[in-house]
């Protein structure tokens, strides 16, 4: 990441964007640092395709402005525009060699044959790909396309590098083996990645940091530890992870407090009735019955059922020493500090 004081390689002032009567984008600030790793993170319809579709030029802004570093484009066309972008469907020619759709970009740009080929295999080279130069995409898998695509996108050598749901398309298994591959890719490259995905785990794993959006707007911005250890209201704690949400009657009843505040699953401690221990100053502690326990691999999911009527899910580590079942009747507890006071 840049340091401060140094131009952003992306600000965004006063954005909108209209489509009719829908605020699509409605009045976003961001400024992204160059050489940042940068997620948007939203469900479908929040905003962030459209920022970032605004940001490459695919689309205009109702309002407000955009530059890239330091250079106002807003009216600019994407091909004046020092960014390149990824898509989900990797939009590779079937009837071009991989190096020749790798070197497709400099082509445009009136490369010589000798340069760009040369300039082609470093990219290939870079995502460990030199070696399927001569093969056509279709005989790829799909993880080497998206690395083709990346590629592609790369040999260009542009200032930012805009990804739209690129892993969407893989399988479980390879979307992980690509979220280390597009970490490290971008540590040795440099270049600014903006990612936008609706996946919080990959927003949580890849990022510098993260911009949680929702009807148009950005409702929390900061370093993945940040988003998920303190979110700022209900709608961040629900859909950054997994929380007990705690509304009014809920935190009277259960905490003896008011307002609202979530918890995550992790941060609760389960011991059956007799082994629970006293209270201390420092924790709640809340007695209930256990309704339910699904196996995780890594862990077990419990779901209690409180003596004030709401439910509380929690997350055991697979080391817990005396797994709780079905029907036991239990004591729940946490830190104070764990509590995290919504908007």
């Amino acid at each position: 990441m840049s340091s401060t004081g140094t131009t952003p390689a992306i600000r965004l002032t006063g954005l909108q964007k209209h489509f009719g009567d829908v605020r699509a984008v409605d009045g976003v600030d961001l400024e992204i640092a160059d050489g940042e790793f940068f997620s948007m993170l939203g469900p479908s319809g929040s905003g962030k395709t459209t920022v970032l579709r605004l940001v490459a030029g695919f689309e205009q802004p109702t309002g407000g402005t955009v530059e890239l570093a330091g250079r106002d484009v807003t009216g600019t066309a994407p091909f004046e525009r020092d960014v390149n972008t990824v898509f989900q469907d990797y939009a590779l020619f079937p009837h071009m060699s991989v190096l020749e759709n790798v070197a497709y970009g400099l082509r445009v740009r009136g490369v010589g044959k000798a340069e760009r080929r040369s300039r082609a295999r470093e990219a290939l080279a870079t995502v460990r790909l030199d070696h399927v130069a001569d093969r056509r995409p279709t005989q790829l898998s799909g993880g080497q396309r998206q690395r083709v695509a990346l590629a592609r996108a790369v040999v260009v050598r542009p200032k930012v590098l805009l990804l739209d749901e690129p892993l969407g398309a893989l399988d479980l298994k390879l979307r992980e083996q690509m979220q280390v591959e597009l970490k490290q890719l971008q540590r040795e490259l440099g270049i600014t990645f903006v990612f936008v995905t609706h996946d919080q785990e990959e927003a949580l794993t890849l990022s510098d940091r993260v911009a949680v959006f929702n009807d148009g707007r950005i409702v929390q911005l900061g370093s993945p530890q940040e988003v998920y250890e303190r979110p700022v209201d209900e709608y961040v704690a629900s859909f950054v992870g997994t929380s007990n949400l705690f509304d009014a009657e809920a935190a009277r009843a259960v905490l003896g407090r008011d307002g609202r505040y979530a918890l995550r699953p992790e941060k609760i401690h389960l011991a059956a009735e007799p082994d629970a221990g006293a209270a201390t100053p420092e924790h709640d502690r809340v007695r209930g019955v256990v309704a339910e326990t699904i196996y995780l691999g890594i862990g077990r999911r419990v779901v209690v059922d409180t003596e004030h009527g709401a439910r509380l899910v929690v997350l055991e580590p697979s080391t817990a020493p005396a797994a709780v079942e079905r029907g036991d009747q239990v004591v729940a507890s946490w830190r104070h500090a764990d509590l995290v006071t919504l908007a």
